[in-house]
């Protein structure tokens, strides 16, 4: 991905390894990329309460996954297949860490609306929500690369050829979580709508949640999500 050359270039530290960068894709329905599982918040994030949308708890004591009270029909196609979260945010409250780091992202109302472009980094330093910007905004706040950087191949044949002016795409950071606020990562799985789908945890100091899932069938987005943990851990 060339977002990768992007965010090593523009976004991290000189001493910062990037483990893995993993695409948010929007699904169809009223939530577009993130369902929020918060108390006190409705499944877009939004401040206020929608009963039915939070059910229960787990063993954390954080609000458990409740995917299985929204209507079947709810988020889904014209061939009636269902719509899954990519990705699920939980905490105990809107203050816990997980939704506030999200909180200027949610705020601008891009999980109502299609045809961005976010992807999911996590570093030796931190986790972070970028976005692939299609043109730079007013403000140059948060705004990274789309500068031209030289590249050079790696074989013989390639280094005797003139170096190529290639423009990074421009990324713009929307949230970022600190590895001294990251407790954990792990796999987890559970029904969505009747299916096993399985997530990759990131669980935050707090015990608030963000899992993250990819698409295609359950076996395989699990697949997907094995080599995610692997490779958190240099496992590959």
């Amino acid at each position: 991905m060339i977002e990768v050359l992007s965010a090593r270039a523009f976004w991290c530290a000189p001493d910062e390894k990037i483990l893995w960068c993993h695409p948010m894709e929007s699904t169809s329905g009223k939530v577009k990329y993130i369902f929020y599982q918060v108390s006190g918040l409705d499944e877009r994030g939004d401040k206020r309460w929608t009963a039915g949308k939070v059910l229960g708890g787990v063993a954390s004591g954080v609000a458990g996954l409740a995917l299985e009270a929204i209507s079947p029909t709810d988020g889904d196609t014209g061939n009636n297949t269902p719509s899954v979260p990519r990705a699920v945010v939980s905490g105990r409250n809107r203050d816990c860490l997980a939704a506030s780091h999200l909180g200027a992202w949610q705020a601008s109302g891009a999980n109502e609306k299609y045809g961005r472009e976010f992807i999911w980094i996590l570093t030796s330093h931190r986790l972070g929500m970028l976005e692939r910007s299609a043109k730079e905004p007013e403000s140059g706040a948060g705004l990274l690369g789309g500068l031209k950087k030289k590249i050079s191949g790696g074989s013989s044949e390639q280094s005797q050829q003139p170096h190529r002016a290639v423009e990074l795409p421009a990324l713009t950071v929307h949230a970022e979580f600190p590895r001294n606020i990251i407790a954990n990562i792990d796999a987890v799985e559970y029904k969505v709508r009747g299916h096993e789908q399985k997530y990759l945890r990131v669980s935050l100091a707090d015990g608030s949640t963000i899992d993250l899932t990819g698409r295609g069938g359950s076996a395989y987005s699990a697949g997907k999500v094995d080599r995610l943990l692997a490779m958190t851990f240099g496992r590959e």
